[in-house]
């Protein structure tokens, strides 16, 4: 038996026994464990929120300490926030230690749900006709105090949640690792080390070899005789005839014993899977959104397509006018698009042309395009063409936000040259979209444009949440104004 220290576990020749131990490096510790992170770091969001709140507060009024009057809404306003803003990010599991580390993405999602529960904050403020209890000055600085101390709290796990665990000081779960194969993937114990498990030991369990029983039975007595909490067996699934007679020999320790699948048919376990009867369905393609999120996108696409279109009546009513005085032809434009699930729809939009393409070949609009009219350079610009599908919406042809439909003939075209291009249509076609409001929008002539823009659309697909398409909507309205590749 040999020990090599403060090394990756190897794997030893076939028909060696050699084991290789792993001593974990001495120092300070954390009073808390790994899987702790979750309930830690949620606790320190919700001090966060109601600590600014109060320093909010402090700072705009300097308030007595007795906590009465404006004190207290400010107050039972900071705990709905910190419920709604907890809930949003433990729905999307942005609390468990691997996301943590991943800074872009808690930027993201803290900005989404920390406005998102701003803005349904000011509609039950107004909705309840509360709002002369709340000090708008207190408001504001709560949120621009609250988003940046949330802001700087993931930064710090970014930066201290890989630091603590190499050194040891974030007490990790204690394994020992067993394999029946000539070697195992790096990319896998170096995993293991970022999720918060410390390989102490590692046994190479030669198959067939007579040798082996020797080495399983030394393992179980290490098992025995260390602060061993869980075994893990590398296997690949392919040679899986191996696992059961280690697994019964396994059997004699009261610890956890979990399968690590790698080779070529590990994917197959990192998919959902069901019972059905005594057969195990395992999913290999799951829909985009659950029934749930389905109905709740819905209900948000209704309440503000029906808003918006009240709202945006009488610009709607002066376009129309300025489109039937400026040029012939019909107010408005109809063109077969494709949405959900491939299915085509017929969408509406403000006539901006002279011309009613909707065949196989179709031109898309340059700039400076002659066949642009007058009225319809100007509502192009303002994207004011596009308000008539808002009635898409309510059909439920389209969702206010969603992959951005193209017409029938780019479709055929770009599926055939863009390898993920139908995962689009697993969603419902958007008004707007991740691509728009990251910049990709306007006139796709290049192919490497419209790979761009189908990459940003997956992104949205796989990032999915409420609060991004919340998000989404208020960063529209500065694309809108600001953007100079609408035409």
């Amino acid at each position: 038996m040999t020990t090599d220290t403060e090394t990756a576990p190897k794997s030893a020749p076939r028909g060696s026994s050699q084991v290789f131990s792993l001593e974990p490096s001495r120092g300070w510790r954390l009073p808390f464990s790994y899987g702790s992170i979750p309930l830690v770091a949620l606790s320190i969001d919700l001090a966060i929120i109601l600590a600014s709140a109060i320093g909010a507060e402090l700072a705009y009024h300097n308030v007595k300490a007795r906590f009465e009057g404006e004190f207290s809404h400010t107050l039972a306003a900071a705990v709905f926030v910190a419920i709604l803003f907890v809930a949003a990010m433990r729905v999307q599991k942005l609390y468990s230690p691997t996301r943590l580390v991943v800074l872009d993405d808690q930027a993201r999602s803290v900005l989404s749900a920390w406005c998102g529960a701003f803005l349904i904050l000011a509609s039950g403020v107004f909705t309840w006709g509360v709002s002369h209890d709340l000090s708008r000055g207190d408001i504001l600085l709560f949120w621009a105090i609250g988003g940046v101390a949330l802001l700087a709290h993931r930064s710090i796990w970014t930066a201290f949640l890989p630091r603590a665990l190499e050194s040891g000081a974030l007490r990790g779960r204690t394994v020992l690792s067993m394999s029946c194969e000539d070697s195992i993937p790096q990319r896998f114990v170096d995993d293991l080390g970022r999720h918060g498990y410390h390989i102490v030991t590692h046994f190479h369990i030669p198959a067939g070899d007579p040798s082996s029983d020797e080495i399983v039975d030394i393992a179980i007595a290490t098992c025995r005789s260390s602060d061993i909490q869980e075994v893990l067996l590398f296997v690949d699934p392919e040679r899986m005839t191996h696992l059961r007679p280690l697994a019964k020999r396994l059997r004699v320790l009261p610890l956890p014993v979990t399968l690590v699948p790698f080779g070529a048919l590990a994917q197959l376990f990192q998919r959902t899977h069901s019972d059905l009867g005594d057969t195990v369905a395992i999913e290999l393609q799951r829909a985009a959104l659950s029934q749930s999120e389905q109905a709740l996108k819905r209900l948000v696409d209704i309440v503000v397509a029906a808003t918006a279109l009240v709202l945006f009546s009488p610009v709607m009513i002066a376009v129309a006018v300025a489109i039937k005085l400026d040029s012939r032809g019909p107010i408005f434009f109809r063109q077969t698009r494709h949405g959900f699930n491939g299915r085509p729809f017929a969408i509406y939009k403000f006539r901006s042309m002279t011309v009613l393409e909707n065949g196989d070949v179709v031109p898309q609009a340059k700039k400076n395009d002659d066949r642009v009219t007058r009225v319809g350079y100007w509502i192009r610009r303002m994207s004011l063409d596009e308000l008539p599908q808002l009635l898409n919406v309510l059909y439920g042809d389209m969702s206010i936000v969603g992959p951005r439909p193209h017409a029938s003939a780019h479709d055929r075209y770009f599926a055939t040259t863009i390898e993920k291009y139908a995962f689009r249509h697993h969603v419902k076609s958007g008004i707007t979209g991740w691509a728009q409001v990251c910049g990709a929008r306007g006139e796709t002539d290049t192919l490497a444009k419209m790979q761009r823009r189908v990459e940003l659309d997956l992104w949205y697909i796989n990032n999915w949440s409420i609060w991004l398409d919340f998000s989404i909507m208020f960063r529209t309205l500065f694309v809108i104004f600001g953007a100079s590749n609408a035409h």
